[in-house]
Parts: structure tokens; sequence; C-alpha cells
């Protein structure tokens, strides 16, 4: 226990040195965190080999506090307004992937007779565990860079289910080949396409919808008893309970812990904290799950480092660089397949967006640990644990550390416009004091702030006020961009009230279906101009454009 604790503050320790330098040297802290895993490894310490990345740390400990850390941010609204190309990236995106990439690996090492003894069943087990894009990877990595919102959106949302829906086609796979998992049962002894069939439907709609209806009971049990609790410290609490709970009470019923923990911190992060927690407690709440995540990211990638066996990967070098390519032209099929299906589904996404989603689709630790959880003794583990090792570290480095200049290239990076942050900035610190002088006037006529102090510190926000305003003033006036900028997302937000309120027309009868479908479709396709416009980089010349277009689209 003592050499547990002992290795636990050093990889703290070591986390805290990378996390500081990684920031000063704008350095991805992931990808700073795995390299220093692997020269740790190197130096080969003995205090280092208490920890291991095990199934049990990573779906016990850590993968639970990332899932909900990122599920809690993750808002109803925008999920449900991307719904759609989050489900057909995260479900049948990941089925065609795995089947392209189990198919090229197969005719890469088994035909051509690169490596005697590879068949169908290593090829989809190679598939069905590399496929999915790691939400470790991914979320930590994305929250750095300054993407469109709903890039940032469809990418934490595809990553979140995706991730669940690799485990559970995992789990199909070995049963379907008699691999036994252990912590998954027996496996069944299936006869014919018509068994394995009904066997694969039945599980893959038990442990994925199952896991989602738990996880959403849990969290809407939660949010109930959040708002009948204010003290933050206890709340903090209720959200660790969520959490955890969710995942282990999913996990014991044989659904998906994954899918059950990010439905239960959608509905808390969506709902809890929105009608059941105060200003303190949704604070303190968000603090401790954003430490959480910072621990268990730092824990889980210097690991996959420690774990990394560059030697043996080097020996398979060669079918370690035609796994990695196996998995990025799945990932592209998948990707590049789906782009035409959503477009004529009017949910288009740019094909800028397409480029960022393949070169994007990182992978990590969740991939290690379910390579790692094949019988010791199965024919072929070996080279498997070298494939998915080795793509990781190719997906981690090689993507990884290129993303940034792909997010640049593409125009999907927000940092070059500095005066929008500026921008941004005033209207955050103005919101701040609206409310604070509004929360002001609430205590002045509660009795709670006697009229002279209410007078001087009211004094003290009109003229925070005017300086804000001021300056926001400065900025628009001075670059048309900045200003087009917030035209366009205005009329975003303007074009979602329009399209609720049509809605409500509908339900409560006002307006006929036919009617209302009409105008939604309108509505979509102003929604549609005016976020390809917002990724542009010419947004003064596409205000009157799609000001034009909205109204052209309109008028009878």
């Amino acid at each position: 226990m003592r050499n547990t604790a002992v290795e636990l503050l050093l990889l703290l320790i070591v986390g805290t040195l990378i996390a500081a330098t990684a920031r000063r040297f704008r350095v991805p802290y992931t990808l700073a965190l795995v390299g220093a895993g692997i020269a740790l490894g190197f130096a080969d310490l003995p205090e280092l080999r208490a920890f291991e990345l095990s199934a049990d740390l990573l779906f016990s400990f850590l993968l639970p506090a990332l899932l909900f850390e990122a599920a809690f941010h993750l808002r109803y609204e925008d999920f449900r307004r991307n719904l759609v190309p989050i489900l057909v990236l995260a479900v049948p995106g990941v089925l065609l992937a795995t089947a392209v990439t189990s198919g090229l690996l197969y005719g890469a090492l088994a035909t051509t007779g690169l490596r005697a003894g590879f068949g169908w069943m290593h090829a989809l087990l190679f598939g069905a565990i590399i496929t999915a894009t790691d939400p470790v990877s991914v979320l930590s990595l994305f929250k750095t860079l300054g993407v469109d919102r709903r890039l940032n959106t469809v990418v934490e949302g595809e990553s979140l289910l995706n991730d669940g829906v690799a485990v559970v086609l995992f789990v199909i796979v070995a049963a379907v080949f008699g691999v036994d998992l252990h912590h998954a049962g027996d496996p069944p002894s299936l006869h014919g396409a018509g068994e394995i069939a009904v066997f694969a439907v039945r599980t893959f709609v038990w442990m994925s919808g199952g896991g989602a209806l738990i996880g959403g009971v849990v969290g809407l049990l939660g949010s109930l008893l959040l708002r009948n609790i204010n003290d933050h410290l206890i709340e903090v609490t209720v959200t660790t309970v969520l959490a955890y709970g969710s995942f282990l009470l999913a996990e014991v019923l044989g659904c998906s812990g994954v899918l059950s923990t990010v439905a239960a911190g959608m509905v808390v992060g969506s709902f809890g904290a929105a009608y059941g927690m105060s200003t303190r407690t949704r604070l303190a709440v968000e603090d401790f799950w954003e430490y959480a995540a910072f621990v268990s990211n730092t824990l889980v990638f210097l690991l996959v480092g420690l774990q990394m066996p560059i030697g043996q990967l080097l020996s398979d070098a060669f079918p370690v660089a035609l796994a990695f390519l196996a998995t990025l032209a799945g990932r592209a099929v998948a990707v590049y397949g789906a782009l035409p299906v959503l477009a004529a589904a009017r949910v288009a996404l740019p094909p800028s967006w397409g480029h960022m989603l393949v070169w994007g689709g990182l992978r990590g630790g969740l991939s290690m640990v379910l390579v790692l959880g094949l019988p010791v003794g199965m024919q072929g583990r070996e080279l498997l644990i070298h494939l998915v090792f080795g793509t990781v570290a190719a997906s981690l480095f090689l993507q990884g550390l290129t993303i940034p200049r792909l997010t640049a290239w593409l125009g999907l990076d927000h940092e070059r416009e500095g005066e929008v942050r500026d921008a941004e900035r005033f209207r955050a610190e103005l919101l701040g004091i609206r409310v604070g002088a509004l929360a002001l006037q609430d205590m002045e006529h509660g009795g709670q702030v006697s009229p002279a102090v209410a007078a001087r510190i009211r004094a003290w926000y009109d003229g925070r006020e005017r300086g804000v305003r001021d300056g926001l003033a400065l900025v628009l006036k001075e670059r048309e961009e900045v200003q087009a900028h917030e035209v366009l997302g205005t009329l975003v937000r303007l074009t979602d009230l329009e399209r609720e309120a049509v809605r409500h027309a509908n339900r409560l009868d006002s307006v006929a279906p036919d009617v209302a479908e009409v105008v939604l479709q309108g509505l979509d396709a102003r929604t549609e101009a005016l976020r390809h416009a917002l990724t542009g980089r010419a947004l003064s010349d596409a205000v009157d454009d799609v000001l034009g277009k909205a109204t052209n689209d309109t008028t009878p």
C-alpha cells in the first residue's frame, strides 16, 4: 500500500511539472504526458511499478470521472441539435470503420503471408478494439483548440458514444469467436449465421440501450435529489456517487457502463445543474470534476507511456504501420461516407469538418486496456498487443502533434481572430456586471444591504459597465469582421428561438403540421447557411449573403 501511495504521489508530481511545461511551450498536454511516461519507462524506476493501466483501474476509477466530466459540460440542447450526425458517426460509422479496418488488415497480414496464423478473428478483434475514437484522448486535446462550438459538440458527442459502441462490439466479436473475456461471462456457443446475428443484435440493444436508460434514470433521480439539498459539499458527493454508481450498476446488469455514465452526466449537467443547484454549488461541482478529469488524464497518459513496449514495437514496425494505415482508412471511409448521408438528411457538415473528424480520431488508453484483457494463452495475442499499442502511439504522436496545424490550415481555429475573443471577453464581463447589479437590487429591496451601501456599490458597477461598453464598442467599430461574427452568432441563436416557437405552435395545433414543416425547412436551411458562414474567413462578406438568402427563402 505504501509503494502505491508513493507511486501515485510521483505520478502527480510529474503530471504537474509536465502540465506547467506544456502550457508554457504550447505543447498538447496529453502527448507530453505520454512522452514523459515513455522516458520514465526507459528509466525503469522500481518506485513506478505498483501501478499498471489495467481494466479495473481504468473502468472502475479513471474512465467514469473523464466521461462524467465531459458529459456534464455537454449541453442537452447542443447534443439534440447535432444528434443525427453524432449517431451516424457513432453507430453505423463505427460498424463500417470496423469492417473496413478489419478487411484491410486481414488482406495485408493474412493473404500476403506476412504473419502466419493471423486470421479473421484477430482482424475483427483488432478492428473492434481500435476503431472508435477514445474520449480520453480526443476530449483532452480538443479542449485546447478554439474550434467551432458545433464541431466541438459533434466531436465530443461522437467520441463519448462511439467509445461505448466499440466496447459493445468488442464483446460481441469476442463471444462469436469463443474468446473468454472473464468479466463478460462465459462465451455462448453459437452455430450458424442466424444464431450469430440474433445474438449480436440482442447484445447490442441490451448493452447500449440498457446502459443509456440506466444512466438516464440514475441522472434524473439524482437531479431530483439535488433539488432538495442546499449544501455544496453534499451535492458534490452526490454527483460523485452518480458518476461511479451509474457505471457500476450498468456493468452489474450486463449493460454498457460507458453509455450509462455519459447519459447520467448529460442529465445532471443539463437539468440537475439548471434546476437543482445554486450558483455556488454549480461552481463547486464544475471545479471538482475539472480537477478529477485532470488527475485522471494525468494517470491515464503517464501509464500509457510507461507501458508502451517501444523495443518490441520496433520489431513489428512494418505490421504496425500497416495496422495504422488500415485504421486511418477505415475512419476515412466512415466519415466521408457519412457526409453525403448527412447532407441528404439536411444536417450537412462542412467538408473541412470531415477532414478534422478523420485526422482528429485519436486512439488511446481504452484500446490498450481492451487488448490487454484478451486471455493470456490466446494465439496471436502478442501480435495484437503490438498492433494496438503501435497504432495508439502513432495516432497520439503523428496525428496529435499535427492537429493544431491542421485546424489552422483549414481555418477552424478562432485564435486567428484575437479581436473576436476580446469582444467575447467584454460581453462576458458585461453579463457578470448585469447579474451582480440585479442581485444588488434584490438585496437592497430585501433589506440585506442599506441604501447608502447599495448606492456606492451601484456607482462602482455603473463605472465598470461604462468602461466595458466603451471597450466593446471600440472593438466592433475598428473591426468589421468582429461585428460580422457577432451578427452571425446572434442570428443562429434567434433562428433557434424561431424554430422552437414554430414547434410549440404546432404542438398546440395553432399551426398545421404541413405548414410547420415548410417553415421549419426554411429555418433549418437558414441555420445551416449561418453555421457554414461562421466557419469561413470572409465573415463580413458572408453577412449580406446569408441575410439575403434567408430573406429570399422566406419571401412568398
